[in-house]
C-alpha cells in the first residue's frame, strides 16, 4: 500500500513538473522520501492499532470416535465425507455377546427377586419358630417353678426337679437358636440401599442396566451433525476402547469458529462488538463483514501444564492472541469449510482516519486472492 501511494505521489509530482508548477530539481524529487516518512509516521504506524489486521482461519471440532465397548465390526453404513445427522449410525459392533449378557442379567434378576421373596418367607418362618420356642421356654419355666415349690415342701423328690431343669435349659437353648435364625433372616433382608431396595436386588438391577447400556453402545452413532473423513474402518475389523484406539475421525459441523491472530501490541484497543472485514482465499474478490465476538484471554504460552518437574526456562515470544469473530450473514459462514484461511481487519474506535486505508488494503487483498495462493 505504501508503494501504491508513493507511486501516486510520484505521478502527481511528474504532472506538476511537466505543467511547470513545480521546478524540476533534486529537492522536488527528494520530497518523495519525506512523503514516505510522513505516511509511516502519521498513517501506517497508527493504523496498526487503530485498524489491526491478521491472518484468520475457520476451525471446527474433529472428534476421535472411540467406542465405549469392544468387539468385531459387522457393518459400516456411513460413507466418507457424506453429511450425517445427530444419532445417525456410524458403525455397528456385533451385538450378540451383549444380547447374551442382557439375557443373563435378566435371568439373574429374576433369580435374585425369587430369593428375596424366599428370604421374606424364611423370616416369617423364623419368627414363628421363635414365638413357639419362647412359649415352650415359658412353659418349661412355669413347670420348673412349680416343682421347685413341691420339692421345698417335700411333696416330690429332687430327681423330678432335675428333669424340669434340663427341660428348661433345652427350651432356653431353642429360643437362642430361633433368635439367631431370625437375626440371620433380618440381616439378609435388612441390607437395603438408600432407596429401600434390597441390596442384592439392586445389584442385579444395576447389572441388567449395565448390560442394556453395553448393548446400546454396540451401535456407535454420530455425536452431532457432521461427516466422517479418512474412513478406513471396514467390516470384520475389531475395535477397542482400551487401550485408547480411535476408530475414525468425525468432523463436527454444528459449529464453526472464526479466529484471527492479533499481535499483542495491537490488541489494546480491540473490544467486543467492533466491526470486522474479512477477505477469504476461497472467495476471491469478496469481502465479508462481521463483528468481534470474543477476545481470548490466554495464549498458549500462558498456560501452566501439569508435570513432575519445576518451572523450566525457555524462549518467551510475544505470540499473538486469538480474537473470535462472528459474521453478519450466517449464509456466508455456511459456504466456508473448516480450514479456510484469509485476512481480517478490525476497526476500533481509535485513529478512525486510518480505517479508509485499511478498507482499501482489504479490498486489494481480496482482488489479489485471484492470483496469490498464499496469505
Amino acid at each position: 500500500m505504501i508503494v501504491f501511494l508513493t507511486l501516486i505521489y510520484v505521478v502527481v509530482l511528474f504532472v506538476l513538473v511537466k505543467m511547470k508548477i513545480l521546478p524540476n530539481t533534486k529537492a522536488t524529487w527528494l520530497s518523495t522520501i519525506v512523503w514516505v516518512v510522513v505516511l509511516f509516521i502519521f498513517l501506517f504506524i497508527p493504523m496498526q492499532w487503530g485498524a489491526p489486521s491478521g491472518p484468520t482461519r475457520i476451525v471446527s471440532r474433529a472428534v476421535q470416535v472411540v467406542p465405549n465397548v469392544s468387539g468385531q465390526v459387522v457393518s459400516v453404513p456411513v460413507e466418507a465425507n457424506r453429511p450425517v445427522a445427530t444419532n445417525d449410525v456410524l458403525f455397528q459392533i456385533d451385538p450378540e455377546p451383549f444380547e447374551l449378557a442382557v439375557a443373563l442379567a435378566e435371568a439373574s434378576l429374576v433369580r435374585v427377586e425369587t430369593q428375596a421373596q424366599q428370604d421374606q418367607d424364611a423370616l416369617a418362618s423364623a419368627r414363628a419358630q421363635l414365638r413357639q420356642a419362647q412359649a415352650a421356654r415359658q412353659l418349661a419355666q412355669n413347670r420348673f417353678d412349680d416343682d421347685q415349690k413341691l420339692v421345698e415342701s417335700g411333696t416330690i423328690s429332687e430327681n423330678r426337679l432335675e428333669r424340669r431343669e434340663a427341660d428348661l435349659e433345652a427350651a432356653v437353648s431353642a429360643v437362642e437358636q430361633a433368635e439367631a435364625a431370625v437375626s440371620r433372616a433380618e440381616t439378609e433382608i435388612g441390607a437395603v440401599t438408600k432407596d429401600g431396595v434390597i441390596a442384592k436386588v439392586a445389584e442385579a438391577e444395576a447389572n441388567l442396566e449395565l448390560a442394556v447400556w453395553n448393548l446400546e453402545q454396540s451401535t456407535v452413532r454420530a455425536p452431532s451433525n457432521g461427516y466422517v473423513t479418512n474412513l478406513a474402518l471396514a467390516e470384520g475389523q475389531r475395535v477397542t476402547n482400551l487401550p485408547f484406539a480411535p476408530s475414525m475421525v468425525f468432523v463436527d459441523t454444528s459449529e464453526k469458529i472464526i479466529g484471527v491472530e492479533i499481535h499483542q501490541i495491537y490488541l489494546r484497543h480491540v473490544r467486543v462488538g467492533q466491526p470486522v472485514e474479512i477477505a477469504f482465499k476461497t472467495t476471491p474478490g469478496l469481502v465479508v463483514t462481521g463483528t468481534v465476538e470474543t477476545v481470548f484471554a490466554i495464549a498458549s504460552q500462558g498456560q501452566a501444564i501439569v508435570s513432575g518437574t519445576a518451572i523450566q526456562a525457555g524462549q518467551t515470544v510475544a505470540e499473538p492472541f486469538f480474537v473470535r469473530l462472528r459474521l453478519d450473514n450466517d449464509e456466508d459462514l455456511a459456504g466456508l469449510n473448516p480450514g479456510t484461511a484469509g485476512t481480517a481487519a478490525i476497526y476500533t474506535e481509535s485513529v478512525a482516519a486510518t480505517h479508509v486505508i485499511r478498507k482499501v488494503m482489504i479490498r486489494m487483498e481480496a482482488i489479489l486472492n485471484y492470483l496469490n495462493p498464499a496469505l
